[in-house]
């Protein structure tokens, strides 16, 4: 197709090579690197993100020139995009939640879902079987801290595919709940995958921390701002909880300055890696252009947020 006749679509950060070919052939292409980076507020229909910010000034930019249609994300987090004012504008918003490889494939890598899952499993495993305080000598064998999996009570909170969490899970022991206070009382692991939302913000906070038990384990890997991070702090401080993994934070990336007591304490802490294998970066960044594709040259919508 040749370029002319392309609809434009910016790309706001970089894009895995195999998602920037297929994204050439199909768009006039604007990068971050690009001369014309600076004027796509006037000219793109389409937007590719991965983790840039959208403002309401940005949408409200190019809403006075008319172009915008579409935004892809990457993932499935949404909190970086400022949605009341895109949806305001009719803009329409779509992410890439568990998305799976493109099907040339699917016999080699995981899902996103899969992955997040994965590292949710092994912040439960360190938290629970090999707690230690930072800076202590891991020859120290009264530094060390553990219980078992066996028999424990995992509580999910959010929209956390079970399939994903493995076959020795048994999925027709889980049951569902609307009392948070209940799954908070009866929980030995809270385990957190919900969107970052107004109502998600400081979900977990001191008054959540006095209702769990004291020998439970808390572990986000969904967003940092739904859980207070001093709040947590504290809790761990005063054994109200038992210990914490978290692979997300309010401020990223997590830092020793930042994060160094909140370690002390007995938190464990990964730098939002969690979708971060290679296989899911390229399926999710292809599904992201895909989803681009299908929008600007059939009007499919796929996994709209807004």
């Amino acid at each position: 197709m040749p370029s002319s006749t392309k609809p434009i679509v910016v790309a706001l950060n970089p894009l895995h090579p195999q998602a920037l070919a297929l994204a050439s052939e199909h768009f006039d292409l604007i990068l971050p690197d690009s001369d014309r980076f600076e004027a796509w507020r006037e000219q793109a229909q389409g937007m590719l993100t991965i983790s840039a910010k959208v403002t309401r000034e940005d949408v409200e930019e190019s809403t006075q020139y008319g172009q915008l249609k579409y935004v892809a994300k990457q993932g499935t987090g949404v909190d970086m995009l400022d949605l009341a004012a895109l949806r305001e504008a009719g803009i329409v918003v779509m992410n890439t939640p568990g998305i799976n490889v493109s099907s040339a494939k699917a016999n080699r890598a995981d899902s996103q879902a899969q992955a997040v899952a994965e590292l949710a499993l092994g912040l439960i495993i360190d938290s629970t079987h090999a707690r230690f305080y930072a800076g202590e000598s891991i020859s120290k064998a009264d530094g060390w801290e553990g219980q078992t999996l066996f028999g424990k009570t995992l509580g999910l909170i959010g929209d956390a595919d079970l399939q994903k969490w493995g076959r020795g899970i048994p999925t027709t022991d889980f049951t569902h709940t609307s009392s948070f206070e209940k799954l908070l009382k009866e929980s030995d692991i809270v385990s957190l995958h919900c969107p970052l939302t107004k109502d998600t913000k400081d979900m977990i906070s001191a008054e959540q921390f006095d209702i769990m038990k004291r020998s439970s384990i808390l572990v986000n890997v969904a967003r940092g701002g739904i859980v207070n991070e001093t709040d947590l702090e504290v809790a761990l401080r005063e054994g109200k909880i038992s210990g914490a993994g978290v692979d997300v934070t309010v401020v990223e990336p997590p830092t020793t300055e930042k994060y160094g007591s909140l370690c002390r304490a007995g938190c464990i802490i990964t730098p939002h890696y969690g979708a971060a294998p290679a296989e899911v970066q390229e399926a999710t960044c292809l599904a992201m252009v895909q989803h681009m594709i299908d929008a600007l040259e059939e009007g499919n919508i796929r996994n709209r947020v807004v």
